[in-house]
């Protein structure tokens, strides 16, 4: 009788290794930081002008004084100043910042630097309004400038300016 010779065992199989292979994370965190930065870059300034919103515009020819300043309510604020500028000259300075500028009839700012107009000292003189939009992000800021002279106190000229952010 022949003896059975028990069969050699034969090496185990190599397994492959169980997990997901060190790549894959590594691209699936490069996406998600692309992806990251793509949507930062268009919210950042969204949020930047919502947290900290523009300071208005001023003329920097001469001293500018701040009166007064209001908040009007959601997104809308409001600041009154007065300088020694001639309002003709605020509102060339509005007119170029800001644009949009229409003059009040009775005032005619382009003979010189006068008024074209004879009044009491004292008893202010509308110039004119200044308005223009400036776009941060997905909103956009509404400026307004209304111009004033022959003031006797806190300048000749006073100006109010309002800012308002909406979408």
């Amino acid at each position: 009788m022949m003896s059975e010779t028990p069969a050699a065992p034969t090496p185990p199989e190599p397994q492959a290794r169980a997990g997901v292979p060190l790549w894959m994370p590594l691209l699936g965190l490069l996406i998600a930081l692309c992806f990251a930065v793509m949507v930062g870059a268009r919210v950042f300034p969204t949020l930047g002008a919502l947290l900290f919103p523009p300071n208005p515009p001023l003329p920097t020819a001469g001293e500018v004084r701040l009166l007064r300043t209001e908040p009007k309510g959601l997104g809308k604020d409001e600041w009154l100043y007065g300088t020694d500028l001639n309002a003709c000259e605020v509102m060339r300075y509005y007119a170029d910042r800001i644009g949009g500028c229409f003059y009040d009839p009775s005032v005619d700012c382009n003979i010189g630097l006068g008024m074209g107009m004879d009044v009491s000292v004292g008893v202010p003189i509308p110039v004119g309004l200044c308005s223009g939009k400036q776009t941060i992000g997905a909103y956009s800021v509404t400026w307004s400038v209304q111009v004033a002279t022959n003031y006797v106190v806190d300048g000749q000229t006073h100006f109010r300016i309002t800012r308002e952010v909406s979408n």
